[in-house]
């Protein structure tokens, strides 16, 4: 064998070409070449062949907030990893009601504006979460490999994607900003200050985006400790740039809507500095040098588009069901009311379903780690536990949501005919929550070992197929109303969430290459 390469140099990606025998991963394979090894995508490198420095250094004292999952008391892993987790989703969730509770001082037109412009946002947005998913995972499967030097690569290529991405993105987003908001029919008042308010946040999309990779890149490494602590410090500041600029406090301007959106542009910059700080000062679970292998690597690209793109697109098809589900109550005899009620059930809900995404990140992290580290009965044993920790929190939410629930509603609106129809929809859809719960877990379970496709299928079967088609079917020709609608789409739920356990316990994701 030749002379190793030195450290440094770079990934190199051959072609498909695989003995006979042997199984290619459906990207393909790193080279068993020299140089290769660092990565941690094939044999261990030749005695001759000495590994880089750090692929097996120890992570600095520093960093011991970092979690492994390998190793140890497993569910006392996985509270360590999920709780900051947990903080954080129910920190974002909070930091969205302050936000319109602010921009609601202005009056109804400025909450539409600002409500519809987020939507059009995250049309724009959806290769954020792809390659954030990704990187996750990724990380977390060298990480399990304790190679610390992979774990920085896929950091970096998700860096570079941000960039791109953003550049790309930030014009677009500007230029459209209008056109997209009039195609979802806003008007007049709430037309002129959403595009205020879209325009001014594109231009922080960079920021925008390098905030998801790095968070994601830290949580697969299991520090989930950094980026909570780094959005408290990102969410307090937009709250104060909320309040000096939505209303011109002291010498700064009063831009109304604009300032909302100016708010996350100044916090997720000043985030995202902090952030690449954190990877390049070698202090914390991943060290990204400034200047070291800055060039681009198609074949992890192609691996963190294989993982994030399904999860992606699952995300679109369930936001699509829920606008059918408008829709469908549109057609009955409640019509506004129904879809009031059930637009307050949700913001509501969110707050548990907040919870259960943070779970499935947690669950990506821990089976994730365990089979880079070759464990796949740890990975699945981690993969139940995080599901029945999850049927059982969302199961008790469901119980406070469905006693509370006339209060909780009473609390947005005074009309009766709102609260009695947002009643009927947050306990119908919070019975629910458990199975949605253990569905999103077991969806992360399979994610983080590189089955990225089985969720998806679940997921078009069910919550874009069945559900809508149910609701409609119980709503209209059986004249349930809006009851219907609600019953079928919790059916459905509840059916995805037996068709993915059943897929885990199959256990074919263990064979699975990455």
């Amino acid at each position: 064998m030749g002379r190793p390469r030195p450290r440094g140099r770079g990934l190199v990606f051959v072609p498909i070409l695989v003995p006979t025998g042997e199984r290619a991963s459906p990207l393909g394979r790193y080279s068993d070449v020299p140089g290769a090894e660092h990565n941690g995508l094939t044999d261990p490198a030749p005695q001759d062949a000495p590994a880089p420095e750090d692929a097996t250094a120890e992570i600095p004292e520093a960093a011991d907030r970092r979690v492994d999952l390998t190793q140890g008391h497993l569910l006392r892993s996985i509270v360590l990893l999920s709780w900051p987790m947990v903080t954080a989703s129910f920190m974002q969730w909070v930091m969205g009601t302050v936000d319109i509770k602010m921009v609601g001082n202005l009056g109804p037109a400025a909450i539409a504006a600002v409500s519809q412009s987020r939507e059009a946002i995250f049309t724009f947005m959806t290769v954020v979460f792809a390659v954030a998913t990704g990187t996750q995972v990724l990380t977390a499967r060298f990480m399990g490999k304790g190679n610390r030097a992979g774990a920085a690569d896929v950091t970096r290529q998700a860096v570079i994607l941000a960039v791109i991405f953003g550049a790309l993105v930030a014009p677009l987003g500007y230029l459209f900003s209008e056109p997209l908001l009039a195609l979802l029919g806003a008007k007049g008042v709430v037309l002129a200050e959403g595009t205020d308010y879209m325009r001014a946040f594109f231009f922080g999309t960079v920021a925008f985006m390098l905030n998801f990779m790095v968070f994601a890149a830290l949580r697969g490494a299991g520090d989930t400790l950094t980026p909570l602590y780094v959005l408290l410090g990102i969410n307090s500041g937009n709250i104060l740039f909320d309040w000096l600029l939505i209303f011109g406090v002291g010498p700064f301007p009063e831009l109304g809507v604009a300032g909302a959106a100016w708010a996350v542009v100044i916090s997720r910059t000043a985030g995202a500095l902090l952030l690449l700080w954190i990877l390049c000062c070698g202090r914390f679970a991943i060290h990204m040098p400034l200047i070291d292998r800055w060039r681009i690597d198609l074949s992890l690209w192609g691996k963190m588009f294989y993982i994030g793109v399904p999860s992606s697109i699952q995300g679109f098809t369930r936001n699509f069901a829920f606008l059918l589900l408008f829709s469908i109550l549109n057609q009955t005899d409640a019509g506004r009311m129904a879809v009031a009620g059930y637009g307050i059930s949700v913001q509501i809900r969110m707050f548990a379903v907040m919870f259960g995404l943070a779970l499935m990140s947690a669950t990506m992290t821990a089976v994730s780690q365990n089979m880079g580290a070759d464990d796949p009965k740890r990975a699945e044993r981690s993969g139940w536990t995080v599901t029945w920790i999850a049927v059982a929190a969302m199961g008790a939410m469901a119980v406070v949501l469905v006693t509370l629930s006339r209060p909780l509603i009473g609390f947005f609106t005074d009309s009766l005919e709102t609260i009695h129809w947002g009643v009927i929809a947050l306990v119908t859809l919070s019975a629910s929550l458990p199975f949605s719960g253990g569905s999103m877990a077991l969806s992360g379970a399979l994610r983080g070992a590189g089955d990225t496709l089985s969720p998806l299928w679940a997921s078009l079967i069910f919550t874009t197929g069945v559900g809508p088609a149910t609701a409609y079917l119980l709503a209209i020709p059986v004249g349930m109303g809006p009851l219907g609608a609600w019953i079928g789409l919790s059916a459905a739920w509840a059916m995805q969430s037996l068709m993915v356990a059943w897929l885990f316990r199959r256990g074919k994701w263990k064979q699975i290459e990455l």
